[in-house]
């Protein structure tokens, strides 16, 4: 089990794929939403931040840097399983189709992973982060 923020589950009947990553991963991706369940009224100064996630590094202004030999360990998950796994907030449920997978994936660098993502499609992911869920999206240009 490896505990990432609010996401402190990992379901080892789906183990994590080699830690390539896919294309869908990579480009500069802007926090445009805070999801959680308690956000009302709260301000929400992550909106504008962006993370960078390049084949072989990353720039996570949340939680770390990793300037070389960056993995993402990675796998296909059904959104309603996700959403379950991760304790996902309402506002979170239609971002994606019942029915369709999304891609959960660790930003790692060196020794441990740092961060979790959860890549729903549609340049389009979940930052799992302390207590909040970000939505990020992608620039449009990567």
């Amino acid at each position: 089990m490896v505990g990432i923020g609010a996401a402190m589950a990992d379901d080892a009947s789906q183990p994590m794929s080699t830690p390539q990553g896919t294309p869908e991963m990579f480009g500069t991706w802007t926090v445009t939403k805070v999801l959680c369940s308690d956000c009302q009224g709260r301000k929400t100064p992550e909106i504008g931040t962006q993370i960078v996630i390049s084949d072989d590094s990353f720039n996570d202004p949340f939680s770390t840097n990793c300037a070389t030999g960056a993995s993402y360990p990675n796998r296909q998950l059904p959104w309603l399983s996700a959403i379950k796994l991760f304790k996902l907030p309402k506002g979170a449920h239609a971002l994606a189709s019942p029915k369709g997978t999304i891609t959960d994936a660790r930003l790692n660098c060196d020794d441990g992973p740092y961060a979790r993502v959860l890549f729903i499609g549609q340049d389009r992911a979940i930052y799992i982060y302390e207590g909040e869920d970000y939505l990020i999206e992608r620039a449009k240009t990567p």
